[in-house]
């Protein structure tokens, strides 16, 4: 065992070089260079006395002794990493600061904060909605999930979670009522609106660009408010699969009209100084891998 583990940063080149089938890949993986990755396979090929990969010219390929190597070097691997995870979430602890748009915070944020406090007992998250993304950083919030428009531009790392795309929701009386005698006439639909018009009169402009009916209906400064009017059967919405899941899965809102636009992306930001693997690191990467995926069918 010790002499396998003297060659492991060789075995995680052979890994990397293995998934990606090239060197200069594993090097920008592993931040090293080919040179690097090169010297570590001809030591792990010189230690095991097998060719593990074929050089093709600018390509590699596994042999089939490397081929035979890679299911049980990256299970090792695996099982390495979740040891260390497992590790992590039962020691990482402190208090996040978590601010995010408030419908994202209710509809979406708030249950899989608590799935990450049950994973990680002793970090604790403080999660604070805010129409206007706060500040970054020591004393303000340590990650702040917003709508991608209103982050601030070269503020700390940002990146994308998930986009909203929205088509026409209302309750199932509404509906009937509105397709009673055939095609929906928009001109008849009351539209609710969520902090301004301008996400209906894109939809217009994609799927009716004739009608100028995105000019009226009720206006609510929040998302989540147009969705619960929604809900209450004041009017249409254009609700979405992430936000409005629960009330589109209980019935409380069913689909008006198939056609959909993409609305707005909601984006992760966190401080430039965050370190990787300190408990706000671990909360956007475990957040990350859990983000729903999103089916588009815009036209």
């Amino acid at each position: 065992m010790l002499g396998s583990l003297r060659h492991l940063n060789a075995l995680r080149a052979f890994e990397s070089a293995a998934r990606h089938s090239s060197f200069a890949r594993a090097a920008a993986e592993l931040s090293v260079s080919h040179s690097v990755i090169s010297q570590h396979i001809k030591t792990l090929e010189q230690w095991l006395g097998t060719e593990l990969f074929r050089r093709l010219g600018n390509r590699v390929e596994l042999s089939e002794d490397g081929r035979a190597l890679v299911p049980q070097v990256s299970n090792g691997f695996q099982i390495l990493n979740d040891a260390c995870e497992g590790m992590l979430r039962m020691t990482q602890s402190g208090t996040l600061v978590v601010s995010a748009e408030p419908a994202l915070a209710s509809l979406w944020l708030r249950k899989r904060i608590t799935e990450f406090c049950e994973e990680y007992p002793k970090i604790d998250i403080d999660l604070r909605p805010a129409w206007q993304p706060p500040q970054l950083g020591e004393g303000h919030a340590d990650v702040v999930i917003h709508f991608e428009t209103r982050q601030t531009a070269g503020e700390g790392r940002q990146h994308r979670l998930f986009p909203i795309i929205g088509f026409p929701a209302c309750t199932p009386d509404l509906r009937d009522q509105l397709l009673a005698e055939g095609p929906c006439d928009w001109s008849s639909v009351p539209l609710v609106h969520d902090n301004g018009r301008e996400i209906w009169h894109q939809w217009f402009s994609a799927h009716e660009s004739s009608s100028l009916c995105w000019q009226k209906g009720r206006v609510y400064s929040d998302l989540s408010l147009a969705i619960e009017a929604a809900v209450d059967g004041e009017g249409v919405v254009l609700a979405d699969e992430v936000l409005c899941a629960k009330a589109l899965q209980s019935g409380a809102l069913v689909k008006l009209d198939p056609r959909q636009i993409e609305c707005v992306w909601y984006a992760v930001a966190l401080p430039d100084n965050t370190r990787v693997g300190t408990a706000a690191d671990s909360f956007v990467s475990w957040l990350g891998s859990g983000v729903p995926v999103i089916e588009t069918q815009i036209d």
